[in-house]
């Protein structure tokens, strides 16, 4: 009878959705200028860059999925590759490079719950292609919106993301506590063959101050 019911358990386990049954990838980028705002960093690129990539599902967050390890990359162009798109900005770029710790914790915490549909290396490299394919500062300046905008909403520029992508997406920002709202990040989300979708319950910031939501 023990023996059923462990089984019958370990079953329901392999199912739930917290064990890498995803309904959706939320892409998510990071402006740079707001993010080296909260914390301190050794580089500031100039353009976004990645945060992570994230399944997810409609009941519950996807975290530490499996109990895969993260293998190191030896590859050199594939390192650069990565690295220019999805910095460690808290490190230089041969100590990141080096030793792939922002990769790791993101692969290990998310990257797991991809599997077995995207493996290590399919993963990064969807991460990639997709940053690739949405250039979200050159999407939103052609609606006005670029750095050192001020006065701006989270509808406006969700508007723009949806205007260019045909999703809704997740806004967030960083409240310095002296009245200033930045934009932080911004996530576009997609269904688990790659295709934009909205995003789950859409997350948006209100401003604490009065110049709105600032593109620092």
């Amino acid at each position: 009878m023990f023996k059923s019911l462990a089984s019958i358990l370990i079953i329901l386990l392999h199912l739930s959705p917290g064990n890498g049954t995803f309904e959706q990838l939320q892409l998510v980028f990071t402006w740079p200028t707001a993010f080296c705002h909260k914390v301190n960093c050794v580089r500031i690129p100039n353009n976004f860059t990645i945060h992570g990539l994230w399944p997810d599902n409609k009941s519950r967050r996807l975290n530490f999925c499996k109990s895969t390890k993260y293998i190191k990359s030896t590859d050199e162009g594939k390192k650069a590759y990565l690295e220019y798109r999805w910095p460690n900005l808290t490190t230089t770029e041969v100590e990141s490079k080096k030793n792939q710790f922002f990769w790791e914790k993101e692969y290990i915490k998310h990257g797991t719950c991809c599997l077995p549909l995207y493996d290590q290396n399919a993963y990064f490299k969807l991460a990639v292609d997709l940053k690739d394919k949405f250039d979200l500062l050159n999407l939103l300046g052609k609606h006005g919106i670029r750095p050192g905008t001020t006065h701006l909403t989270s509808q406006k520029i969700a508007n723009a993301i949806r205007t260019e992508t045909r999703g809704i997406p997740n806004i967030s920002c960083y409240d310095d506590f002296q009245g200033t709202s930045e934009l932080l990040e911004i996530g576009i989300c997609f269904d688990p063959n790659a295709i934009v979708k909205n995003c789950f319950r859409p997350k948006s910031c209100l401003p604490k101050g009065t110049t709105g939501v600032t593109f620092p």
